[in-house]
């Protein structure tokens, strides 16, 4: 429902701003100096606040290094994030995307990890740093290229004496997750998850990472990451984002891309790049923060014996340029095949402004997804297909956007006048001091939610740090929204949403493409079997077994049989949250309007309530409701405080059972989706999607089973309320969390009713099995082909799933898996490679094979081919196996399913056919599991005839070596979609 009070407020469906301000490494002369932008603000603290609820303590090293703890012992495991204050807007002016290169170079080991021996690798290391300076310095188009088949003749070389993944490696065996990292406009931050009983190795394996890394692979590297600049700029949100950053920040380095320019990605510095390393990521500008299950004075010794090795450096205050001002509205444009979007920007102020709480709350007030003047102006009233707001806060500047999807017909200028009119509302008080306390009831809930998560927590550590807040500051954050006032809010918006703003229009027009060269690349051989020397001394490291956890009835959970169905219910240890679900086992197969009627439901009020009334009313309990819908099942959801369940539920039912709607609505909102259909056929991910529907269900595809626009247009208001109004009736499983007895929640949820119909019959999923091998086509004008591959296989065995869980492992499960290694690493393929074993959901279900590789035009039936020689023929190794092995056996014993897991995974256990929990039985076969195990399961693949389905740019593609492939079908959209 809300924002998280960070560094940033960013909601799901602004993915071009999640991808600024967090991206993640998928495991993957400047005036600006080395310094705080800011004084020091941050202070110790030896004991906890007395009202915080995460007993934050803060402490330094003796070399400077910050460290937060945060003790919590819901599960054996502690979540770990290194903070760093830097980030792309310290990259040198010519050498644009060094912070985010630096990111993904220390995950590629030191001058212990990662080698097999490294007095030999170093001078080979230093002639390839060498030689990339040396081209980094000319501009002569031949000179470069000779330099560059010396750097590829160089980088074998030096790639022979490489063990490549060995951090994920280490990681991997010892149950180590969560591992990634993220650079950001002012930060990078490194994260992952460890068992309790490993905080030692932890602690010196990464001591070891952020004090001698050897930036080695970097070859393969730039092409990993130029691909993943392909990706953004085959991003219509990113495309987006990057044209509104360019002028807000005019003159500053925010405008620049955080993943740097083209020309820069393609000719780095790796000499900047160290001198990058060696300037900012120094003890006294870091931080460590963990939150998990640890006594205080022991970790923080384990981190002075390991970090505290680490040498501080004297940093100097940053100096930044001014962006330049705005003096009035100005108009940007950009093309990209997609829904048409307008986004209109405002400079605002930073985090360590006064104004920081009235910002969030005027933001909320405008857009917190259910009361917003945003949400019930135009979204509710349907006069725009999407629209929403949301607040960037930075070291160096503050930013509030608004945006609007138009509907079908409606123009983008006409989309942009609504906006402003719901601006000018604003400005004009057009809202409650009630409605700021329902939002700050929103803040709450959402920040307590939070706190149940090791990694959240310390992600808000983290973003303390690098924002130079002091905790106490941080850990009050909620006490200063709750003294927010209306004249605070009519303040900041009136000083604020001025007339100096930025407006960009995404028009719905074919972009100008780069052409670009796939490079000389000469493939590095990939030894599983390697070694260093430091990982077999970590892997002896002693460390007491944690023993597993099953899940056992009447102490986890309760079983409460009900005359709808059973009620699972489990408790809250943690706080007074709850949250109860129905889950239905029907869907759309069964009742083809079922998704449109649930639809409609959400525009819908409750007996004497509008729609709008019951918004705010539910929305003021702190609660919020939800449904879902697909083929097969129906969810409703609600959560909020304990204190206000009954209300809440009250209000629920009220609205299944006396739905009202204005007249016009579900003609409305019938328009909208017939816009949103057209919309589909522009979009890529949903296009790849249809296309892999259609190539691996044909006609039970999910696409090809949607409404058609005929059946949009015969829907009547009186049949879908018919819907919602007997959904109650039918047989369902209720889902609960909190601090309620089952006995208390089962009469909540109660009926008269003396009978309850059942699920209608539900058909089990199957796959095409084609004969031969085949490529299911469909052309899109862009960067890169989106390859898909899938083989469909036997239906789901309960004895199998550790077969299931071990290929999953071995192939595509991280960034040691086969795929992963060979086609990214050893080929520099693609950005994005892995491959799953995609498993039943129910019993009777069939299983299949399935693998992605986004790659560039050019490198499409090469990374095609290799993809298919991997799946059809597993290459084994004993090493990469026991690697895999005791990962799987690490995860059983440190793993904890959380508590608002528990409901539903007990539910999708049942639905495959367990009576309990499976994992005992499942952790001893994996204890006796062997490479004979795995390659007699992967066998099974040899000579399966397997599907690829690509979407990409077809002049660009190499169509006779596809060809070689399979048959070759290629997809209108008319084929793939029903409308």
């Amino acid at each position: 429902m809300t924002k998280h009070l960070t560094a940033s407020a960013v909601k799901s469906r602004n993915p071009g701003l999640a991808m600024a301000l967090w991206l993640a490494c998928i495991l993957p002369a400047s005036g600006l100096s080395a310094a705080p932008a800011q004084p020091k603000a941050e202070g110790l603290l030896n004991a906890p606040l007395p009202k915080d609820p995460m007993a934050v303590t803060i402490h330094r090293l003796s070399n400077g290094m910050t460290v937060y703890l945060s003790p919590n012992s819901q599960e054996p495991r502690v979540g770990a994030a290194i903070a760093v204050r830097a980030g792309s807007q310290n990259d040198a002016p010519d050498s644009t995307g060094m912070a985010h290169y630096l990111e993904h170079m220390l995950f590629k080991g030191t001058g212990k990890l990662g080698t097999l021996d490294y007095v030999k690798e170093k001078p080979l290391q230093e002639e390839i740093l060498g030689l990339y300076e040396k081209r980094f310095k000319t501009s002569d188009a031949k000179e470069r290229e000779l330099i560059y088949k010396e750097i590829d003749r160089k980088s074998v070389a030096a790639a022979g004496l490489a063990v490549p993944n060995e951090l994920e490696k280490v990681y991997g065996q010892l149950g180590v997750t969560h591992l990634n990292a993220g650079t950001s406009y002012d930060r990078t931050t490194y994260t992952c998850e460890f068992p309790k009983n490993r905080a030692d190795l932890w602690a010196r394996v990464e001591t070891d990472r952020f004090d001698h890394p050897v930036f080695r692979l970097f070859q393969s590297e730039i092409e990993a990451v130029y691909e993943e600049k392909n990706r953004y700029m085959d991003d219509a949100e990113d495309i987006l984002w990057e044209a509104m950053m360019s002028r807000l920040y005019k003159g500053h380095p925010y405008s620049v891309p955080i993943i740097g320019t083209i020309d820069h990605l393609k000719n780095p510095s790796l000499a900047k790049m160290y001198a990058f390393f060696e300037r900012y990521y120094v003890p006294n500008n870091m931080a460590i923060a963990l939150s998990g299950d640890f006594d205080r004075e022991e970790m923080l010794a384990v981190l002075e014996k390991n970090f505290g090795s680490l040498k501080p450096v004297p940093l100097a205050r940053r100096e930044a340029p001014k962006p330049e001002p705005l003096k009035g509205p100005e108009r940007l444009e950009v093309k990209y095949e997609a829904e048409e979007k307008v986004v209109v920007s405002w400079p605002t102020a930073t985090k360590a402004s006064p104004d920081y709480e009235a910002l969030l709350i005027m933001d909320m007030l405008m857009d917190n997804s259910v009361t917003g003047l945003l949400n019930l102006g135009l979204e509710q009233t349907q006069k725009v297909k999407d629209a929403g707001s949301y607040s960037l806060f930075l070291l160096d500047g503050g930013a509030w956007q608004t945006f609007a999807v138009p509907k079908q017909g409606q123009t983008l200028e006409a989309a942009e006048a609504l906006l402003m009119e719901t601006v000018a509302k604003l400005k004009a008080g057009d809202f409650t001091a009630e409605d700021i306390r329902a939002v700050v009831t929103d803040f709450e809930v959402s920040y307590k939610k939070s706190l149940e998560v090791n990694m959240r927590r310390a992600d808000l550590m983290a973003d303390s740090f690098q924002d130079y807040e002091t905790w106490e500051r941080t850990a009050s954050r909620i006490e200063r929204l709750k003294a927010v006032t209306k004249e605070d809010v009519l303040r900041v918006a009136k000083q604020h949403l001025g007339e100096g703003r930025v407006v960009v229009y995404r028009r719905n027009a074919k972009p100008e493409l780069p052409s670009i060269a796939k490079p000389g690349f000469t493939k590095v051989d990939i030894d599983p079997s390697r070694q260093s020397a430091f990982f077999k001394e970590l892997m002896a490291m002693p460390a007491k077994d944690i023993e597993p956890a099953w899940l056992a009835e009447g102490r986890d959970y309760s079983i409460t049989p009900m005359p709808q169905g059973n009620l699972y219910a489990t408790r809250n240890p943690f706080n007074d949250l709850f949250s109860i679900g129905l889950v239905f086992d029907f869907g759309s197969d069964a009742v083809r309007e079922a998704c449109a009627a649930l639809d409609l439901l959400k525009f819908s009020g409750a007996g004497g309530l509008s729609a709008e009334d019951f918004k705010k009313k539910l929305y003021g309990l702190g609660a919020a409701l939800d449904y879902g819908c697909g083929r097969d099942t129906l969810s409703v959801s609600l959560s909020g405080p304990d204190e206000n369940l009954w209300p809440a539920l009250e209000l629920m039912v009220r609205r299944f059972e006396q739905p009202n709607t204005s007249p016009d609505m579900l003609a409305k909102m019938v328009a909208v989706q017939l816009g949103a259909h057209q919309d589909n056929k522009k979009d890529p991910k949903y296009i790849h999607y249809a296309l892999g529907e259609f190539a691996s269900r044909a006609g039970e595809s999910a696409v090809l089973n949607e409404l058609t626009d005929a059946e949009l247009k015969k829907l009547d208001t009186a049949k879908l309320q018919a819907v919602t109004k007997g959904l109650l009736g039918y047989r369902h499983r209720s889902l609960y969390v909190g601090n309620r007895l089952p006995g208390e929640v089962a009469k909540l949820l109660g009926s008269e009713s003396p009978k309850f119909r059942p699920a209608p019959a539900r058909k089990p999923v199957a796959y095409v099995k084609p004969s031969k091998p085949r490529i299911v086509f469909g052309h899109r004008d862009m960067l890169q082909s989106w390859v898909g591959v899938y083989a469909a296989d036997e239906v789901f065995d309960p004895e199998s799933v550790v077969d299931y869980r071990f290929y999953t492992g071995y192939m595509g499960g991280s960034m040691s898996g086969v795929i992963f290694q060979e086609i990214r690493e050893s080929r520099a393929l693609a950005y994005s490679a892995y491959a799953y074993y995609d498993e039943g959901t129910v019993k009777g279900d069939e299983n299949m094979l399935v693998g992605q590789v986004e790659t560039q035009a050019d490198k499409t039936s090469e990374a095609s081919t290799v993809m298919l020689d991997l799946l059809h023929r597993l290459p084994p190794s004993a090493e990469r196996f026991e690697e895999v092995r005791k990962s799987q056996e690490q995860l059983f014993r440190t793993r904890r399913i959380g508590f608002r897991q528990i409901p539903g995974t007990l539910v999708s256990w049942e639905k495959l056919g367990y009576a309990a929990d499976p994992r005992p039985a499942r952790f001893e076969k994996t204890l006796r599991y062997t490479l004979a195990d795995l390659e007699r399961f992967s066998a099974r693949f040899k000579d399966r005839p397997m599907t690829l389905f690509i979407l990409g740019n077809k002049p660009r593609l190499d169509l006779g070596g596809l060809k070689k492939l399979g048959t070759f079908e290629e997809k209108t959209l008319e084929q793939i979609f029903p409308y």
